[in-house]
């Protein structure tokens, strides 16, 4: 990726003290309560009166509509935004002694939500061996080992992020190749998706799985061909049960992964985070209480537990309620809607409706199996027993707590829409928002229904550029028509949102997000479903508003205005006014979450940086920078496209 010549931002003067107005009090709701705002200590010695900072010098896009908005200038105090406007009314309102910050040509956003990621499992996953980019499985096992040489005697050696179809092999490894990273301690390795795996014979051993067992409901250990033992390949539920069963990280592992994690957000922009599946290990708990005791968030935080794991969660419920029930326990809180404690609040349920693009539960076979599948008529795996998600959707459906169901196939999305309508139907509408979370596959009647009950879709557009020729050897030209259908969604008025899905994605960027979802272009040059492509700005809503919006935030977050947090990035170029094909090199130069500068760029600091030109401030117009218009009817492929995409579906000697 070739980086935007970068102009160095005027010092920051360290800011003032903020004034944080004392909060409703709340428990913590590990049995799905939300987590309350807190109070102001008892007798703390008044806070002094903080300065205004003023931004200025470059396109501040609001995002506080359908179409563009830009103002003149911003004014930030005591983490709120305070003003959004002309430039005279702003040096007005920001007074005598304001911090002025000329952002020099560079655009001012809200901060970006993470509509969907797992940050405490990224405080597992960041402790372990990167296997991201791995090219074959000497190469994976290289970098176990050398990973395996720096942990002490008897740590389990975990590595994350290969990826079976890149591989030189086109498989994932075998218990016998684990075992040559250690035949005495446990070994584990997780695709890029977190949803399949291998494990070493020690570690089968471990979790009693042999030639006898059987898979566990919603999910599969492999075989050997021609035999019942276990190859070392695993998929879904047991890929959950060995997170489940690892030892819990030390204290100081999770200051160290927690840290990690929080810088990997920052560095993208990120100033709300999610957790898409709290207790995925089994110590999620832990390390959230200490999140809270030690205050080790300087972002927000949203836990969606999983469905499986909720009796453990109630099961913690009362000795947080009685730790933090004394107010002068708690730390203040900005945001005065209410719901956080020291920046966590738990938002929701999460349901598993199928498992990776590899296990997408379709309503009809897969044109082409999955890397090393030769099960005959192949649809993908459904995970949690559609039961059971729709008693917890009906006894969810009029609370404060959402639903989102993980769905890549069109059928698991449809199983999703069954229970939601079924809530629907027996209690009436509601301000749920209940998310589908993936929507790899949305038919278009799904899209109908979706809209009906209220649904949200977020996508993980991520993927589009490194799998979407993958994608398309899997499922064939006439389901590509409805891969991450975002121009549909849009044209429907279904609010929408993209995230990144980290660990579990291919990039913690929202930017290559944002570019992905707009090009739609793959490795080979293919399209993926032109029809599809959708605008600029209506993808930066889907970063910001619509994320705010998605979680029930869009009163304090998502957009600039007067009144909201003052959570903001600042870009190196401003997405709507450069060629949709260099998005992806946008980089992010800083990251502030309620006033407070949490990541700046290296680069800025850096000396003799070049001056880039200054945008022009001038209106545009929206369509300009789709592609496709919002109406464009579905084009036929041209022949290099169809001739391109007739090779990636030939199928394979």
């Amino acid at each position: 990726m070739r980086p935007l010549p970068i102009p160095a931002l005027p010092p920051m003067t360290p800011l003032a003290p903020l004034v944080l107005p004392a909060l409703r009090a709340a428990g913590l709701g590990l049995a799905l309560g939300l987590i309350g705002a807190v109070a102001t200590p008892v007798g703390a010695a008044p806070l002094q009166q903080p300065a205004a900072t003023l931004y200025r010098g470059g396109d501040i896009l609001t995002m506080a509509g359908p179409k563009p908005a830009y103002a003149e200038a911003l004014v930030e105090k005591g983490g709120r935004i305070l003003y959004v406007g002309p430039l005279a009314g702003a040096i007005k309102a920001a007074g005598g002694g304001a911090r002025q910050v000329n952002l020099a040509g560079r655009t001012l956003l809200p901060g970006f939500i993470d509509a969907h990621g797992h940050l405490v499992l990224a405080s597992h996953t960041l402790l372990n061996a990167d296997l991201i980019g791995v090219k074959s499985i000497p190469e994976l096992l290289g970098r176990m080992k050398a990973h395996a040489a720096t942990l002490p005697e008897g740590v389990m050696v975990e590595g994350m992020g290969y990826r079976a179809e890149q591989l030189a092999e086109n498989r994932h490894p075998t218990k016998e190749e684990l075992d040559s990273v250690s035949t005495t301690r446990l070994v584990f390795v997780q695709d890029g998706s977190g949803h399949q795996g291998s494990i070493n014979s020690v570690l089968l051993k471990q979790m009693g799985w042999n030639a006898s067992s059987k898979d566990p409901a919603g999910g599969v250990i492999t075989r050997k061909p021609g035999s019942s033992e276990p190859s070392g390949h695993i998929a879904e539920a047991p890929v959950f049960a060995v997170l489940a069963a690892k030892a819990p990280l030390t204290p100081a592992q999770i200051r160290q992964g927690v840290g990690k994690a929080v810088a990997l957000w920052t560095a993208n922009g990120q100033t709300t985070a999610s957790e898409m599946g709290f207790g995925l290990s089994d110590d999620d708990i832990d390390v959230v209480r200490q999140m809270l005791d030690e205050k080790l968030l300087p972002i927000d935080l949203l836990l969606f537990v999983k469905h499986s794991f909720l009796e453990q969660a109630k099961a913690g419920r009362s000795a947080v309620v009685a730790q933090y029930a004394d107010p002068a326990s708690r730390a203040p809180r900005v945001d005065s809607d209410g719901r956080y404690l020291n920046r966590v609040r738990l938002a929701g349920v999460k349901f598993w409706l199928d498992g990776s693009m590899d296990n997408a539960f379709m309503s009809q076979p897969y044109t082409n199996n999955p890397s090393g599948n030769t099960e005959k008529n192949f649809r993908g795996l459904a995970v949690d027993p559609q039961a059971a998600v729709e008693t917890t959707v009906a006894t969810t459906w009029k609370s404060n707590r959402q639903v989102a169901g993980h769905s890549i196939g069109d059928q698991a999305v449809d199983n999703f829409l069954v229970a939601i309508e079924k809530a629907y139907a027996a209690q009436g509408p509601a301000d749920h928002r209940p998310i589908i979370q993936h929507a790899q596959f949305l038919r278009p009647d799904q899209i109908v229904r979706a809209k009906k009950v209220g649904a949200i879709t977020s996508f993980t557009a991520g993927g589009i550029y490194p799998m979407g020729d993958y994608l398309a050897r899997l499922m064939g030209p006439e389901r590509l028509a409805w891969a991450g259908a975002a121009g549909s969604v849009q044209r429907a008025g279904i609010p929408w949102t993209i995230h990144h899905d980290m660990p579990a994605g291919v990039s913690p960027s929202l930017i290559y997000a944002l570019w992905n979802i707009v090009n739609r272009t793959t490795k080979s040059g293919v399209v993926l479903a032109p029809q599809e492509r959708v605008s600029a700005y209506d993808g930066l809503r889907a970063l910001t508003i619509n994320g705010a919006y998605q979680f029930h935030e869009e009163k304090t977050k998502g957009s600039l205005e007067p009144g909201k947090l003052a959570d903001l990035v600042v870009l190196s170029a401003n997405p709507l006014k450069v060629d949709p094909l260099t998005i992806k090199e946008i980089q992010v130069l800083e990251t502030i979450k309620e006033g407070t500068s949490l990541y700046r760029n290296p680069s800025l600091s850096a000396g003799g940086a070049t001056t880039a030109s200054v945008p022009s401030s001038a209106p545009i117009n929206e369509k300009d920078n789709c592609l496709v218009p919002h109406d464009h009817p579905q084009k036929p492929l041209n022949p290099a496209q169809q001739a391109a995409m007739d090779r990636l579906l030939a199928p394979r000697p």
